[in-house]
């Protein structure tokens, strides 16, 4: 159902981004062999237990992995994709005991604590107008596993050791005050998300997707090295052609990430079977991942869709 290749094989569509993306338009719809890529997809649904505390078989904390397991780990890094390379280059840059807006150095104070979006870990209404297609204000779930309302959890890898949580610290300004943002969380390996399918006119051309991220500026270190290599990636899937992906791979302030697909309407007849007049599925992706033990922290909020340019609405 969801098209995604797991982490280590990942194919990522558009380019990096700090501030906007708009990656390029969907040219043809190409449909993936998925039947490896299965056996690693995990749907979380909870009560993961059925009570409302700690699932019993994924305890909090999660244990320190063994030395043959980090050095399986170490191993890896040369053969990790491109964002998380660009978070890794990111933290080295900083250096230590940097300061930041959100994570674990020095907390920058006013005006430094600003961004173009955010003050410290609240996004501001005045730079966050809307309208929004999802600010995270319904939830079901339990303790750790806190999905948005309409929305499905998943994971490719570390299922057990993944949280979703409702987190009010990171988050909007009012009318939103008493709301939440989407939190994403692990100390081990994994990578994670959730999705959310919506239909459109089967005249549309142009699906755009925006949402607001925060990766929790973690300033991640073993034996005197950084590692810092986790990022969350934005990605949108038209019809049954696979997903297109936009990756932010920055830490420690609230950024944007977007994307617009375009809909190939003689691809999706030949291959997905639709025609004049049905609907058009459009499936959302909001991921994190973390190839190495580090304490990530990822937080979305603000969702916004526009369909041919205008905001979409159900």
């Amino acid at each position: 159902m969801r098209s995604r290749k797991p982490l280590f094989t990942a194919i990522f569509i558009g380019a990096l981004v700090i501030v906007l993306t708009v990656g390029a338009a969907q040219a043809d719809c190409k449909l993936s062999d998925w039947s490896a890529w299965q056996a690693n997809y995990t749907s979380i649904e909870p009560p993961r237990d059925g009570s409302g505390g700690n699932p019993a078989d994924r305890p909090i904390p999660i244990p320190n992995p063994g030395d043959a397991e980090l050095q399986a780990w170490v191993n890896s890094i040369s053969a990790l994709p491109s964002p998380a390379m660009t978070a890794h280059a990111e933290e080295v840059a900083r250096g230590d005991d940097h300061s930041t807006i959100v994570g674990h150095g020095p907390a920058k104070g006013e005006p430094d604590s600003r961004n173009a979006w955010a003050t410290g870990g609240v996004l501001r209404d005045d730079s966050n107008p809307g309208p929004f297609f999802e600010t995270f204000d319904e939830w079901y779930g339990n303790t750790w596993t806190w999905v948005p309302h309409q929305w499905g959890a998943y994971a490719y890898r570390g299922a057990k050791h993944v949280t979703f949580d409702r987190e009010q610290v990171h988050k909007d300004e009012s009318p939103y005050d008493g709301g939440y943002s989407l939190k994403i969380a692990s100390t081990s390996p994994f990578e994670a998300g959730v999705s959310r399918t919506i239909y459109v006119p089967y005249k549309t051309e142009t699906v755009t997707v925006e949402v607001m991220y925060l990766l929790y500026d973690h300033g991640g270190k073993h034996g005197g090295n950084v590692w810092t290599y986790d990022w969350v990636s934005l990605g949108i899937k038209g019809g049954c052609c696979d997903a297109e992906w936009v990756n932010g791979p920055y830490h420690g302030q609230w950024l944007p990430l977007k994307h617009t697909i375009t809909l190939d309407k003689a691809a999706l007849q030949a291959k997905c079977n639709l025609k004049e007049g049905d609907k058009i599925p459009i499936m959302i992706f909001l991921q994190a991942q973390s190839p190495l033990p580090e304490n990530t922290n990822a937080y979305f909020d603000n969702v916004r869709v526009w369909v041919d340019g205008e905001p979409y609405t159900e």
